[in-house]
């Protein structure tokens, strides 16, 4: 399995996105529970693309590395019952992404010589600050989207 860096951005309506998703499951309405997968997919889109811009603007040009993280599978993950309530953001690749965004280190063999490799630096945060800068707009968009899921579980209820 390759490295994961999850990143956790909580909606500032926690609460709020705990207490629609208890009720829609409590109705049983599949549909409604689709409509909120769907809605949450759609709000934490801007986490992706931010990931793949942090990587870009950031990471090391020269030996192809931003261009290979940005094009790592970046998914997102949504709990919206239970105690673990939020948004989580999951980058997967065969480099170590965790390492690189906690520690700023990447470990690579030296060029021309598969038997040597060593430990170089880069700006460590590269994923959590470029997440950590769509945030708001994110909560913004869980909001409305929860508030308009409110609404319709109160004209179905």
């Amino acid at each position: 399995m390759p490295p994961r860096v999850n990143v956790t951005v909580r909606t500032s309506g926690e609460q709020k996105l705990a207490r629609v998703g208890n009720a829609i499951k409590a109705t049983g309405d599949k549909g409604l529970e689709r409509a909120l997968r769907q809605a949450m997919q759609r709000s934490v889109k801007p986490l992706k693309a931010a990931a793949r811009y942090g990587a870009l603007r950031t990471l090391p040009v020269r030996g192809g590395l931003a261009e290979r993280v940005a094009a790592a599978k970046f998914s997102a993950r949504v709990t919206t019952a239970g105690s673990r309530v939020g948004v989580r953001i999951i980058g997967a690749s065969a480099d170590n992404l965790r390492r690189m965004d906690e520690e700023g280190i990447v470990r690579h063999p030296v060029f021309g010589n598969r038997h040597n490799w060593v430990d170089e630096k880069v700006r460590p945060g590269w994923f959590t600050d470029a997440e950590e800068g769509k945030a708001p707009e994110v909560r913004d968009n869980i909001d409305r989207e929860l508030d308009a899921l409110a609404a319709k579980l109160q004209a179905a209820g």
